[in-house]
């Protein structure tokens, strides 16, 4: 309670100290710099400065006494009170610095990048923010390594260093390949267009990308240098990889999706293919930038995954993949099939039109989106799934998630296209006066086209799910009733019983287990590489002491 209530008022404190001070700063530079609206500023400064004064002793005496406890005592030191603490200010200050330097960065880069005068003011009160943030940052997580050279973090201290280090790598990754994307994209514009944009500032996107590369960079640095031997196999570090994977992934494939659909409906001769411009180089701005970008930063991700992988993956860690890679491969999937449901309703919707005598829809438009789709979502499908991986992929629960997932949402599509299908036909026959030649009737080919795709996955993922429920180990008549634990020991230079002969680079070992049934042996064994195989051999006896 006592370190609660230290911590507490000190985090209370700070933040109040830290808006009063960026806040009167940046009030005090209106008079510097003769700003008209100064003069209706003058409360504002008693404001802010009462803040300052009040909030620096608070804080300062709170956390005087904290620094003095920790001092002492090895366990105050290493308390995850403490370190929820200096973590929780290094995140905040860390991103407000980020934004402050962002804003400082784009003023001083206007002059030189856009050619518009420098704001003196508001480039002098960002940058009061960014040193007074930075200043609060650089002194917290100075004491944070202090701390830690002292006392080695272990359990929640660790856990709590991970969230803002893998949270603050996350949030300046993202802004850096944002406003990079950004960035390429307002200076192919301007590259492109004949008259230079008056809305087109290419120094705010250039100050936040270089922002958001500054944190990033930092950050991911101080992991290389001091944590990777403990961050290695942590699961915040394959969420933070994998979310960032994944974003990288939707924005890449989006840009890839939209530069191939731009160029079928330019080859088929649709004008305006999504609405686009005219000018096909500016319409091809943003998503060759989203392939350029992301699609290097997915590269890069990529190999570090790997290499995080290739080390021993952890459980946890191998979760999270394996999470990720049948989610990416339930959204491509979706994706192809709605490409093909499409693809097949157009051309059945062609075939239909002359036989009941109707005029044929326009088909160079959708027949582009529905390639499109399925090139996209079949390629990224086809590198993300598995028929038959390993027993403990195979048998996860985020690709029975997957499984059943398809399933439902194939029946889902019979379901929807079948109604839709019959009620076509219903329709026509209820009515007074049917017609054949109404352009509604073109809904059949379309419904028929969904009921078919949604059939063919439907059909495969059944097929799927049973020969992944025959790949799983079979259930004993009866479970042993003994109990266990053990002691386990390779014996490369014990004789292998008779009848029984082990290769070249085969060792074998002996392992009691108690308390859980053959089920749970095979289980636990599951994740063994394909090459490798075990034998069971119940016994009464256990282990003592084990």
């Amino acid at each position: 309670m006592r370190r609660l209530y230290l911590y507490l008022a000190s985090v209370v404190g700070l933040v109040v100290l830290a808006v009063g001070l960026a806040s009167l700063g940046a009030t005090i530079l209106m008079f510097v710099f003769n700003d008209p609206n100064a003069q209706y500023s003058r409360g504002s400064i008693a404001v802010f400065g009462a803040m300052s004064v009040v909030a620096l002793p608070v804080w300062g005496i709170h956390f005087w006494f904290g620094q003095r406890f920790a001092s002492r005592d090895p366990y105050e030191r290493s308390s995850a009170i403490r370190h929820l603490y200096l973590y929780f200010v290094c995140l905040a200050s860390s991103i407000a610095a980020m934004v402050f330097v962002s804003m400082a960065l784009g003023n001083v880069l206007a002059p030189v990048i856009d050619g518009r005068t420098i704001d003196g003011e508001a480039s002098a009160q960002t940058g009061w923010g960014a040193l007074v943030f930075l200043a609060i940052w650089a002194f917290h997580f100075y004491i944070a390594s202090v701390d830690r050279r002292s006392v080695p973090e272990e359990r929640a201290s660790a856990t709590l260093r991970r969230w803002y280090m893998y949270v603050a790598l996350l949030v300046g990754l993202l802004t850096m390949l944002g406003y990079g994307q950004q960035l390429l994209a307002q200076a192919w514009m301007v590259l492109a267009a004949s008259v230079r944009p008056e809305t087109t500032f290419l120094a705010e996107s250039m100050g936040t990308a270089l922002a958001g590369a500054l944190m990033w960079g930092f950050h991911a640095r101080n992991v290389a240098t001091r944590h990777i031997a403990d961050d290695r196999h942590s699961t915040l570090r394959a969420v933070e990889g994998f979310l960032a994977v994944t974003f990288c992934i939707v924005n890449a494939l989006g840009g890839a999706s939209q530069v191939l659909y731009y160029a079928l409906a330019r080859i088929l001769g649709v004008d305006h293919p999504g609405g686009a411009s005219d000018d096909i180089l500016t319409a091809a701005a943003a998503p060759v930038s989203l392939v350029l970008v992301y699609g290097v930063a997915w590269f890069l991700l990529n190999r570090r995954l790997g290499r995080d992988a290739a080390d021993q993956e952890g459980d946890r860690q191998a979760g999270v993949r394996r999470l990720y890679t049948n989610l990416v491969a339930l959204i491509s999937l979706a994706a192809w099939a709605f490409g093909a449901a499409l693809l097949l309703g157009t051309l059945a919707a062609q075939l239909e039109a002359p036989i009941i005598g109707v005029p044929a829809p326009d088909w160079k438009d959708p027949l582009s989106l529905s390639v499109t789709l399925m090139v996209v979502g079949a390629a990224v499908w086809a590198t993300h799934w598995r028929q038959a991986p390993w027993a403990a992929d195979r048998q996860s629960l985020s690709r029975k998630l997957y499984v059943w997932a398809a399933l439902l949402g194939s029946v889902l599509a019979v379901l929807g296209g079948g109604v839709t299908l019959v009620y076509t036909v219903l329709q026509q026959a209820v009515s007074t006066q049917p017609k054949l030649n109404d352009t509604s009737n073109l809904g059949f080919a379309s419904s028929l086209a969904v009921i078919v795709v949604a059939a063919g996955i439907g059909i495969y993922h059944w097929r799927v799910l049973r020969a992944d429920a025959a790949a799983r180990p079979a259930r004993p008549a009866a479970a042993p009733a003994h109990p266990v634990v053990v002691a386990s020991s390779p014996s490369v230079n014990k004789p292998a019983p008779a009848g029984e002969v082990l290769g070249p680079h085969a060792r074998r070992y002996t392992l009691v287990v108690t308390d859980a049934s053959e089920d749970d042996v095979h289980q636990a064994l599951a994740s063994l590489p394909p090459q490798a195989s075990y034998k069971l051999s119940p016994t009464e006896q256990a282990v003592d002491g084990h």
